[in-house]
C-alpha cells in the first residue's frame, strides 16, 4: 500500500471514522490510484492534479458506466485524500468537481405484501435469534454494524417501554432509540430463551462467536431468498423503517433524522421525502391526453 494513504488511514481513524468509512475511502483511493499510474505509466508521486479527477471522472462516465451516486461518492474519496495530502505539504490545493445531475438516493423497500410474508415467515420459524434481528432492524432503523456492537449493558427492558444505546455509531455518533412492543418483546425473548451462555458481553453470538455485518447479512438475505426469492438485506429493512415513518404525517422529519443517526435533516429527506421510482413510472404511465 502507498505509505501516504496508509498515513491518510491513520488521519481517519484519529478523526473517529468508522472502519467501514475508512475501508470505502481506501477502496475508492486505490482504484483511482491504480488508474493514474495505468494512465500515466508513472508510480504514484503524491501528487493528484484537478486534470487528473476531471479525467477519472469521465472513465467512470463513459467507459464504466456507474451511475451518478457512485461516480460522485469516489470523487468524494479523491477529495478528502486530496485534502489530506495538501494538508501534509505533498502538494497544493486542488478542486474536485463532482460530477453535475440529479438523481434520487436508491432507497429500495418492502411492498406491503412482501413485507407481511416475510415477517410471517420469520415468526413461524420460531428461530428466536432470526425473528430478534429482523425485528430490530425493522422497528428501530439500526444499522447493521451497530447491530454487532450492541451490548448487554446497552439495552433497558420492561414490560411497557424499553431502549437500546448505540455508543458509537456512524460519524460516532451517540444516540438511544426507544423500543416498541414487537421489538421488545422479540429481543427479551431472544436473551431470556435464545440466546447461548457466554462470556462475552455481545448480544448477538452464533455459534462462532459474537456476530459480524457478514452474519447479519446472510440471516436477512437467507429469509429473503427462501420467503420471497429475492435479495432482502438489512439496509432494505433500515429504509422500511424510516420510510414508513416519513408517510406518517404526526411523526416530524427531525425525529425520523435523530432516530436514524443522520448527521443533518437534509439527509434525512434527501432518502426518505420524495417519490419513489414506482410513483414516477405510474404518473408517466397515467398520461392520457385524449
Amino acid at each position: 500500500m502507498y505509505k501516504s494513504l496508509e498515513l491518510f488511514q491513520e488521519s481517519l481513524a484519529q478523526e473517529g471514522k468508522s472502519q467501514n468509512t475508512i475501508n470505502t475511502y481506501t477502496r475508492n483511493i486505490t482504484l483511482f490510484l491504480n488508474w493514474l499510474e495505468s494512465v500515466t505509466k508513472e508510480p504514484f508521486n503524491n501528487k493528484i492534479t484537478q486534470m487528473d479527477t476531471q479525467a477519472y471522472c469521465k472513465y467512470l462516465s463513459d467507459e464504466k458506466k456507474m451511475s451518478l451516486n457512485t461516480i460522485n461518492s469516489k470523487l468524494t474519496s479523491i477529495k478528502k485524500f486530496s485534502d489530506f495530502l495538501s494538508d501534509n505539504g505533498y502538494m497544493p490545493y486542488i478542486k474536485v468537481v463532482q460530477k453535475k445531475g440529479k438523481t434520487d438516493p436508491q432507497v429500495e423497500v418492502l411492498e406491503k405484501n412482501e413485507l407481511y410474508k416475510y415477517l410471517r415467515d420469520t415468526i413461524s420459524s420460531e428461530n428466536k435469534l432470526h425473528i430478534a434481528i429482523v425485528q430490530l432492524i425493522l422497528n428501530t432503523g439500526i444499522r447493521e454494524s451497530e447491530l454487532c456492537s450492541l451490548e448487554m449493558d446497552d439495552i433497558t427492558i420492561s414490560d411497557r417501554k424499553g431502549s437500546i444505546i448505540i455508543r458509537s455509531g456512524k460519524g460516532n455518533k451517540y444516540r438511544e432509540l426507544p423500543l416498541n412492543k414487537d421489538a421488545r418483546n422479540a429481543l427479551a425473548d431472544y436473551i431470556q430463551n435464545g440466546r447461548p451462555e457466554t462470556d462475552t458481553n455481545k448480544v448477538f453470538i452464533g455459534q462462532r462467536g459474537a456476530f459480524n455485518r457478514n452474519a447479519i447479512y446472510k440471516i436477512i438475505n437467507k429469509i429473503g431468498q427462501k420467503s420471497l426469492g429475492k435479495n432482502v438485506y438489512p439496509h432494505m429493512l433500515r429504509h422500511q423503517c424510516f420510510t414508513a415513518m416519513a408517510k406518517n404525517p404526526d411523526v416530524d422529519l427531525k425525529t425520523i433524522s435523530e432516530l436514524a443517526g443522520h448527521s443533518s435533516v437534509e439527509l434525512t429527506a434527501k432518502y426518505y421525502i420524495h417519490s419513489s421510482k414506482e410513483e414516477k413510472i405510474n404518473a408517466v404511465e397515467s398520461l392520457s391526453f385524449f
